[in-house]
């Protein structure tokens, strides 16, 4: 008997077997949200430079000046972006896959796929990155808002339709320049490359400002619920 009362007390002491209740997965996104505002902004100034980069090629290409210092701004401007690329896309994934993890606290409903597809559409080249993570994003988004104010009228999505659009856009623009310019076989068609890149570059611009506001709002509105 005294060995049952041992096991008895013994097992109170244990946690209950089962998922942890939902609001345990809960975590405030707002550290990874001031990461990403600095690295966001890090790569718009790179790619402000690279912009300054693909202008001075594209002017040098006209056949008056020299184009070799301008191609050693365009490599140094090339590998900069990159590098401030690189890290702004892991702290992003992160923090996207922790916001779909809180929105799917607040509103499961919104969701027919789990939080694993938050990080799992970015190995699907461009529609991972355009279509998959907008749906999932605009989810995020609507779920952030409070359940009154969603039930009465639905949170517009102009903000997260903004960042997809300009992303998909500048990603768009880019990959055309890089096929443009390994088909050119005269000036002119390396020229007219250089003016796709350089749209691309404003709209990587434009689409890093987005970001930042996407993801402020949304950490915010996740850390205040």
């Amino acid at each position: 008997m005294g060995g049952s009362l041992v096991m008895s007390f013994g097992t109170r002491s244990l946690p209950p077997l089962g998922a942890p209740p939902a609001r345990s997965l809960l975590r405030s996104p707002r550290g990874l949200a001031t990461a990403l505002t600095v690295l966001l902004g890090v790569c718009a100034v790179t790619r402000l430079l690279l912009f300054a980069a693909d202008a001075g090629w594209y002017l040098s290409l006209d056949g008056t000046r020299d184009t070799d210092p301008w191609g050693r701004l365009l490599a140094m401007a090339t590998s900069l972006t990159l590098l401030a690329m690189l890290p702004t896309a892991v702290v992003f994934v992160v923090w996207f896959h922790r916001v779909r993890v809180n929105a799917g606290v607040f509103a499961p409903e919104l969701f027919r796929r789990g939080p694993g597809w938050a990080i799992g559409i970015w190995f699907i080249p461009f529609v991972g990155w355009t279509f998959l993570a907008y749906g999932i994003a605009t989810g995020v988004w609507v779920a952030g808002a409070p359940k009154s104010s969603r039930a009465a009228a639905p949170l517009s999505a102009a903000p997260v339709t903004a960042w997809s659009v300009s992303f998909g856009a500048a990603m768009l623009a880019s990959l055309v320049s890089g096929r443009m310019g390994a088909a050119a076989e005269a000036q002119a068609g390396l020229r007219a490359a250089e003016l796709v890149a350089m749209a691309s570059d404003l709209l990587f611009v434009v689409a890093a400002g987005f970001a930042v506001l996407f993801v402020r709002k949304v950490s915010a509105m996740q850390a205040s619920a």
